[in-house]
């Protein structure tokens, strides 16, 4: 199986076609639940090799040789679970490759499982558990202190089928770059998208503070639905003074002060 210029050769693009159809929906919904069985020695080792497992049995059937597979797939593994699904696929192109070699040639599916699983890692814990989910969280508080509640419903409606879709297609995506699903992450949309992540949870925080000042004694008067200034102006610098790399004792005055002004104002 080989790539020439980013493009398959049409033995791969026969093998691609392995991974569409019932396989690849297997695989999916078995992503979905790849820390259902974390554990505190080696994490989501379990949930990739059941992840794997449909594949094998794709495969023509001999003892020893699942023996080696599961051991080992049964070693530590760690990745952020939204962008698991890039290394799943490349797992399971290079696992052919594998095949088609012979197993007594090298086998890289160790270290690129590794590497990429903590590359994957500090990309997704930045972009999701520390940019996006901040700004969900703070924006549907916002929605919630409004009395929105269709709009809220709407927004975590739309969250789950965007991170499905992602999931969805970066299976198929992990699988055709292969080995080369490294050049996948310098791409600086990546960056890009941390950075909009959170600049919008904090200029969600700071329209949730200032839905507070603005709402001193009354949590919920009907027909005021106008956000104050002030609240922009918290979100929109919060990002600035952080990336100026501040003195933390100055940032926790400031924030001792935002503490005390919201706890007087509520």
């Amino acid at each position: 199986m080989s790539i020439d210029n980013g493009k398959f050769s049409g033995d791969a693009r026969a093998k691609g076609k392995a991974l569409s159809g019932r396989l690849r929906w297997t695989i999916f919904l078995r992503s979905l639940s790849l820390q259902a069985s974390w554990n505190g020695q080696r994490m989501q080792n379990l949930g990739l090799l059941t992840v794997m497992l449909p594949w094998v049995r794709s495969q023509p059937r001999e003892l020893n040789s699942d023996r080696v597979f599961c051991r080992r797939y049964y070693e530590f593994f760690n990745t952020n679970p939204y962008l698991a699904n890039y290394l799943i696929g490349g797992l399971i192109r290079l696992e052919e490759e594998r095949v088609d070699r012979g197993t007594d040639a090298p086998d890289p599916t160790g270290s690129f499982r590794d590497s990429l699983g903590r590359a994957f890692a500090s990309l997704g814990d930045q972009l999701f558990w520390l940019g996006i989910r901040p700004a969900l969280v703070m924006g549907t508080c916002l929605l919630a202190l409004e009395g929105q509640a269709g709009a809220i419903l709407a927004v975590v409606g739309i969250f789950a089928a965007l991170q499905l879709g992602l999931r969805w297609r970066s299976l198929g995506r992990g699988y055709e770059l292969g080995m080369d699903i490294v050049d996948l992450l310098g791409n600086p949309r990546w960056h890009r998208a941390i950075l909009f992540a959170r600049v919008s949870g904090a200029v969600a925080t700071g329209l949730v503070a200032g839905w507070y000042l603005y709402h001193p004694t009354d949590m919920g008067l009907a027909g005021e639905r106008t956000l104050p200034w002030i609240g922009l102006c918290v979100g929109w610098t919060m990002p600035a003074l952080l990336r100026k790399r501040l003195p933390g004792e100055g940032l926790l005055v400031l924030a001792a002060f935002l503490v005390l002004v919201m706890a007087f104002a509520i």
